[in-house]
C-alpha cells in the first residue's frame, strides 16, 4: 500500500462509517432532536425514531451518548413491540462497540440486528446491517470480508431501487477498492455514485465521493486533475456551512496539503493545513490531526521559527494526553472489566521509566487478563452452543410426543373402523344370509306374499348396508386426507331440488309430511358434490328418526350476507348424552330409528368435516322426544 493511501486509511474510514449512517442526518440539528425530546406529547414512536438517529451521530464524536440514546431507543422499542426499533438500536450498539474495540459484542449485536430484519423480511435492514459490517471487518483488515458485505448491502439496495442507499453503498464500495489498489473498479464505482448523489441532492455523499475521485487521481499521478476534485469537497462545504460533510472536507485539505508538498510549494501546503485545524473544531481528537500537527512542527523546525515549532509541538502533546483521556474514559463507561486493564497498563507507564523487570510483570499480567478473558468467551460460546442444543431436543422431543399423540389417534381410528366393519356390517349382512338361507330352505312351502317379505326385508337391509358401507369409506378417505375439494358457484334451491324429490316419496312410505322452503337466488361457494352429501344424510336422518305422522321440513334463506340452510323435525330428538358427543368418535353411539333402522353414527360426524372443509359451520339444537334442529351456515356468494 502507498504511503498516501496508508495515511489516509483511519480518516476516511471514520467518513465511511458517518456518511452511512444517515443520507440526510447531517442537516439534522443534534441539539433541536434533544430538545424535541422533552416534549410530553412527542409519541413513543417519534422518540424510538429520535434516540436512534441521536445514537447513529453520536456514534462518531461521543460513544458514552450513544450507547445512552441507544438503550432509550431499545427500552421504549420493547414496551413498543417495535422489532424495527429494536434492530436499528442493536445495529448502532454494534457500530460503538466495533468503533471501542468490542469486537466480540460488536458482531453479537450485528447479528442480532440481523435476526430480526430477516425474521420481518426487512431487507433495507438487512442491507444497512452488512453496511455496518463491511465497516468492522475494515476496522479487523479482513478485505475478502470487507468486500463481500459491501458488494452484499449493494445488491440489496440495487433490488430495492433505493437510489439514496445505493449512492452510499456504490460510495462505500470504491472507498475500499482504492484502499486496497483495485483502481479501475473503484473508478467505476466513484463515478456511478457520483451521478446518483447528483440526483438525489445527497451532497454531503457527494462531497466525499469527489474526496475519493481525488485520492484515486493522486494514485494514478494525476495530481492536476486530483486537486479540482479536492476543490469540489471544498465548494460543497462551502455551500453546506455547519451542515458540511466536515470529515470529507478536512481529508480534501490534507490532500491538497500533501500534493503541495509533493510539489516542494510549502507555502500553499501551510495555508491548506491551517485551513485544516481551523475548520475540524471539536473533531481535534481524530488520529489524522495528530499527524498535522507534527507536520506543522517539522515544518517550522525546518524553516527555523522555533517558536512556532515549539507552540504546534506543545499542541500535539496535549492533543495526544486528551487523546488518551478520552480513551480511558470511553472505554471504562462502555465495559466495566476494561477499567482493570486500564489501570494496568497507567500502572505499566509508570513503571516504565524506572524497572524493566516491573514492566515484563505487567505485560504478563496484562496478557493472562486477556487469556482468562477468552476463556470465558470461550466458556460463554459454550454454554450458548447447550442451551441451543437443548431447545432442539426440546423442539425433537414435542415434535417426537406430537407424532405419538398422532399415532394414538391413528390406531384409535383404526380400532373404531374394523370395530364397526366387525359389528355394524357384519351383523345385518348375517341377517340377509339368515333370511336367503330360509327362502332357500323353504321356498317350496312359502306363499308369495312371505317371498316378498322376505325379499323387501332383505332389501332394505342391503340399502342400509349399502349407506352405511359409503359413509364408511368416507370417513375412511378423510382420515387419511383423501378428500379434495372442488368448490364453485352453487344455486342452492336448484341444486337440491332432487334430492328434497327423492326424499319426500321415501317418507311419504313412512308416512311422513315432508315441506320444502328455499328463497330464490340463494348461492354460496361450495363443493356441490359434498352438500348434496351433507344433505341426503341429514334428511336420511330426519326420516329415519321420525315417527309416522310427522313432519320435516327443509328450507333455506339469506340473512344479511349469510345463508342458512334449515333441516328440523319433530322426531324423537337426542338425549343430552349422545347429543353433546355428537362429533366425538370416542364416544359414537348410533341410535335405531323409529322402524329400527341401524348406522354407524358416522353420518353426521361426516356432515361437520365435510362442512369445515367448505368453510361452513354446523349446529345442532335437540330435545329428546321433541325433535331435532340442524342448521347450517355458509358465507352468500
Amino acid at each position: 500500500m502507498s504511503k498516501v493511501k496508508s495515511k489516509y486509511v483511519f480518516i476516511n474510514f471514520i467518513c465511511l462509517l458517518l456518511l452511512t449512517a444517515s443520507t440526510n442526518l447531517l442537516s439534522q440539528n443534534i441539539s433541536k432532536m434533544e430538545d424535541s425530546l422533552l416534549n410530553n406529547q412527542l409519541s413513543n414512536s417519534n422518540r424510538i425514531k429520535i434516540h436512534n438517529i441521536l445514537a447513529r451521530e453520536y456514534s462518531f464524536v461521543n460513544p458514552i451518548k450513544s450507547i445512552e440514546n441507544a438503550e432509550m431507543a431499545l427500552e421504549l422499542s420493547n414496551k413498543m413491540n417495535d422489532l424495527t426499533g429494536v434492530a436499528n438500536a442493536y445495529r448502532i450498539l454494534g457500530s460503538v462497540y466495533a468503533q471501542n474495540d468490542n469486537y466480540y459484542q460488536g458482531m453479537e449485536f450485528f447479528l442480532s440486528a440481523l435476526d430480526i430484519f430477516e425474521d420481518n423480511g426487512d431487507s433495507l435492514g438487512i442491507g444497512n446491517v452488512y453496511t455496518s459490517m463491511g465497516h468492522y471487518y475494515s476496522r479487523l483488515g479482513l478485505i475478502e470480508q470487507q468486500i463481500f458485505y459491501h458488494k452484499k448491502s449493494l445488491e440489496i439496495f440495487r433490488n430495492l431501487g433505493n437510489q439514496a442507499r445505493i449512492g452510499i453503498a456504490t460510495h462505500n464500495l470504491s472507498e475500499t477498492y482504492l484502499v486496497f489498489g483495485k483502481y479501475e473498479e473503484c473508478e467505476k464505482l466513484a463515478f456511478e455514485s457520483v451521478e446518483i448523489n447528483k440526483r438525489v441532492k445527497n451532497r454531503s455523499v457527494l462531497s466525499s465521493c469527489y474526496n475519493v475521485l481525488g485520492r484515486l487521481q493522486v494514485e494514478l499521478g494525476n495530481e492536476q486533475l486530483a486537486k479540482e476534485y479536492f476543490y469540489k469537497v471544498l465548494t460543497i462545504s462551502e455551500q453546506l456551512g455547519e451542515n458540511s460533510q466536515k470529515l470529507a472536507t478536512v481529508g480534501a485539505l490534507i490532500n491538497l496539503a500533501n500534493v503541495e508538498e509533493s510539489n516542494q510549494n510549502y507555502e500553499a501546503m501551510l495555508n491548506y493545513l491551517l485551513k485544516a485545524i481551523e475548520f475540524s473544531g471539536v473533531s481535534l481528537l481524530s488520529e489524522e490531526l495528530a499527524d498535522i500537527l507534527l507536520k506543522l512542527t517539522s515544518y517550522y523546525v525546518d524553516t527555523g521559527q522555533l517558536d512556532s515549532a515549539k507552540s504546534y509541538g506543545k499542541k500535539y502533546q496535549e492533543l495526544l494526553q486528551k487523546k488518551r483521556a478520552k480513551q480511558a474514559e470511553d472505554r471504562y463507561k462502555l465495559i466495566s472489566s476494561v477499567e482493570a486493564a486500564h489501570n494496568l497498563q497507567k500502572e505499566r507507564d509508570q513503571l516504565e521509566e524506572s524497572n524493566l523487570l516491573k514492566e515484563s510483570k505487567l505485560q504478563l499480567a496484562y496478557i493472562s487478563i486477556i487469556l482468562i478473558s477468552v476463556i470465558i468467551l470461550i466458556l460463554i460460546w459454550t454454554l450458548l452452543l447447550n442451551i441451543r442444543k437443548n431447545k432442539i431436543l426440546a423442539k425433537q422431543q414435542k415434535t417426537i410426543e406430537s407424532q405419538k399423540l398422532r399415532l394414538e389417534s391413528l390406531n384409535f381410528t383404526k380400532d373404531k373402523f374394523f370395530g364397526i366393519v366387525a359389528h355394524d356390517i357384519k351383523a345385518p349382512l348375517n341377517n340377509m344370509k339368515a333370511l336367503s338361507d330360509l327362502m332357500l330352505s323353504h321356498i317350496d312351502r312359502l306363499e308369495k306374499k312371505e317371498i316378498r317379505e322376505m325379499a323387501q326385508m332383505t332389501s332394505n337391509s342391503l340399502k342400509s348396508t349399502i349407506k352405511m358401507a359409503d359413509n364408511l369409506i368416507s370417513w375412511a378417505r378423510l382420515q387419511m386426507g383423501d378428500v379434495a375439494v372442488d368448490q364453485s358457484l352453487v344455486d342452492v334451491g336448484n341444486n337440491l331440488a332432487d334430492i328434497v324429490t327423492l326424499f319426500k316419496d321415501i317418507a311419504a312410505k313412512k308416512q311422513i309430511e315432508m315441506l320444502s322452503s328455499f328463497e330464490s337466488d340463494l348461492k354460496i361457494i361450495v363443493d356441490p358434490n359434498q352438500l348434496e352429501f351433507i344433505i341426503r344424510n341429514l334428511l336420511n336422518n330426519a326420516v329415519k328418526f321420525t315417527r309416522a305422522h310427522g313432519m320435516i321440513k327443509i328450507s333455506g334463506q339469506q340473512e344479511n350476507n349469510k345463508v342458512i340452510i334449515t333441516v328440523a323435525d319433530n322426531g324423537i330428538g337426542m338425549p343430552d348424552e349422545i347429543k353433546e358427543n355428537v362429533f366425538k368418535l370416542e364416544s359414537k353411539h348410533s341410535m335405531k330409528g323409529t322402524d329400527g333402522e341401524k348406522g354407524t353414527g358416522l353420518g353426521l360426524m361426516l356432515c361437520q368435516e365435510f362442512i369445515t372443509l367448505n368453510n361452513g359451520v354446523l349446529t345442532i339444537e335437540s330435545k329428546e322426544d321433541q325433535g331435532t334442529v340442524i342448521t347450517l351456515t355458509f358465507d352468500a356468494a
